[in-house]
């Protein structure tokens, strides 16, 4: 008489596994939730330093690499996975003016050097002092195809490598494909001013 009836029995059974079956329900949604959101929060800081490359990429300037030469190179030098330009520092992280800026794939991360332009020491390229800075990690390849006409006879079309040209590209493309394939986005196309 003291104890459960085998209906009642069955009926705490019952209302136990709809319980756990909520709990276990709730449990799987706030994981997803939590997933998308960190899937979110990965491809905004995805987008925003490939945002920041294509800035800095778009401050590159047509400096003469030998200012006594009649026909001279300007200090761009573009290729599948590295970049040397001279670009100008909006005076956030770093002083304002020119900086020879180096942009390259080291293991699986894209890294920017910077080094103030010393004007005495423009054939000569960086000053001693240079600023290195991680931009993005888990990177399985870089691609930069570059746009334009590199010298007066020749049509515009694109090109694996930018060298000894006499101007900026009119364009530049960059590809980043990660480690972390839903991270990957389309090529960002950056326009550069020719003067």
């Amino acid at each position: 008489e003291r104890g459960l009836t085998l209906i009642e029995l069955l009926l705490s059974l019952a209302i136990l596994a709809v319980l756990t079956a909520f709990l276990v329900g709730g449990l799987s949604m706030g994981r997803r939730a939590f997933a998308a959101d960190h899937a979110s929060s990965v491809e905004n800081e995805s987008t925003a330093a490939i945002q920041t490359v294509a800035d800095l990429i778009g401050s590159a300037l047509p400096i003469r690499l030998d200012r006594s030469a009649q026909r001279g190179g300007i200090a761009f030098e573009g290729r599948d996975e590295v970049l040397s330009f001279v670009g100008l520092s909006e005076g956030r992280a770093l002083p304002g003016g020119p900086y020879r800026i180096l942009l390259r794939r080291s293991g699986h991360d894209v890294v920017v050097h910077f080094a103030l332009l010393n004007e005495m020491r423009l054939q000569e390229g960086l000053t001693q002092a240079s600023t290195r800075a991680e931009v993005l990690s888990g990177v399985r390849e870089i691609r930069l195809r570059y746009f334009g006409v590199m010298d007066a006879h020749a049509e515009p079309a694109w090109h694996a490598e930018w060298r000894h040209a006499e101007r900026l590209p009119s364009l530049v493309s960059v590809r980043i494909e990660f480690e972390d394939e839903r991270r990957n986005q389309p090529a960002t196309i950056i326009a550069l001013r020719q003067g």
